[in-house]
């Protein structure tokens, strides 16, 4: 994962050094809600979660940029598992450093904005996570990203850390704010041995530095 982010920095720096105009910087903060998606997915809900980071807008042509950043992101779901013939409800909750790496294609309007609209993908990596369940008048929690043990004994997997996947959206972009809607589809895994993946939609409203 370091050496990931080492070639992606290396990658941006080379692309600052080229952009024709200046680099635009934001900050963000973003409202939505994740779940699950694939096969295994089939009795997950979903959660609402926020995001909050910095944007980086890098300008390649007159209407084509190139979009990155760190965020800090919460993804997770609420799903079902049964035991002795009894349904209980897990809440799991993942929390990410997440980069973008988006081609932003900019068009212009007769009022004072751009339509921005943004496809490529985003890397991931799981950081802190709460998982928990409630059984009767008990309730257990355990580190979303950690292994479950009891008395030595492995319960559960942790999820895995690494997620990557696509990335799209539409936006308004005015001279300081801009607002826009974001989705997010996971390629990889959450759960080891499972086919679930993560499915995200942020509404988001940056200030332009």
């Amino acid at each position: 994962m370091k050496r990931i982010l080492l070639v992606l920095l290396c990658v941006c720096s080379t692309l600052m050094a080229g952009a024709q105009t200046k680099v635009g910087w934001s900050m963000k903060l973003g409202l939505g809600m994740s779940t699950w998606m694939g096969k295994d997915a089939g009795g997950s809900s979903a959660l609402f979660n926020p995001k909050v980071g910095v944007g980086i807008d890098i300008p390649m042509t007159g209407l084509v940029s190139f979009q990155t950043g760190l965020m800090w992101e919460s993804k997770g779901a609420n799903y079902n598992v049964f035991n002795n013939g009894t349904e209980y409800d897990i809440q799991c909750n993942q929390n990410y450093f997440q980069m973008p790496l988006l081609a932003a294609f900019h068009v212009g309007t007769p009022a004072n904005f751009d339509m921005v609209f943004t496809a490529g993908g985003y890397l991931a990596y799981g950081v802190k996570g709460k998982s928990e369940i409630e059984m009767d008048d008990m309730t257990v929690s355990w580190n979303t990203f950690g292994d479950s043990t009891v008395g030595g004994t492995l319960i559960s997997e942790g999820a895995n850390r690494f997620d990557a996947g696509i990335q799209a959206g539409i936006a308004l972009d005015f001279a300081k704010w801009n607002v826009g809607l974001d989705g997010e589809f996971g390629l990889c895994k959450v759960i080891p041995d499972s086919k679930t993946r993560n499915l995200a939609f942020f509404f988001t409203v940056g200030y332009k530095f």
